[in-house]
């Protein structure tokens, strides 16, 4: 059983992991847990023209850092084992091709992010990942 918990340090993604540890309470094994931050790609031709890879590489892991930081905790005081990873790109692109990359037998995750405004232009992540997942899906509210 491998269970992926994309996590953007909103209260809800750690309402999500925090679901997860629930439920990994009532299992006889303890799930493989992946969880899985996404930050979008900000190397744009603009901000390449003031920055170097590395300052932007660096940026991205260290903001990607920080919101799992909330998650982990919830983990580690419960005892149980993760791995983490930092993607780039659009979330829920990289939350499915993550999850199929990995091949997850469930991705659990909560219902809204950070995204405000970005979420009403281009559409829920949860909702999308949710339509066009292979895996099943939880979201959690």
């Amino acid at each position: 059983m491998k269970w992926l918990i994309p996590v953007d340090g909103s209260e809800h993604s750690l309402h999500a992991v925090g679901q997860a540890v629930a439920l990994a309470a009532t299992m006889n094994q303890a799930p493989q847990l992946l969880l899985l931050n996404v930050q979008w790609n900000v190397a744009t031709v603009n901000v390449k023209l003031l920055f170097d890879q590395q300052v932007i590489d660096d940026y991205q892991r260290e903001q990607g850092l920080q919101a799992l930081q909330g998650a982990r905790a919830v983990l580690d005081e419960a005892h149980l084992s993760y791995q983490y990873h930092i993607s780039i790109g659009r979330p829920a692109e990289a939350i499915l091709h993550y999850a199929t990359a990995q091949e997850v037998t469930l991705i659990i995750l909560g219902a809204q992010g950070k995204e405000g405004l970005t979420q009403w232009l281009i559409g829920s992540v949860a909702e999308r990942v949710l339509r066009l997942s292979s895996a099943p899906v939880m979201v959690v509210r």
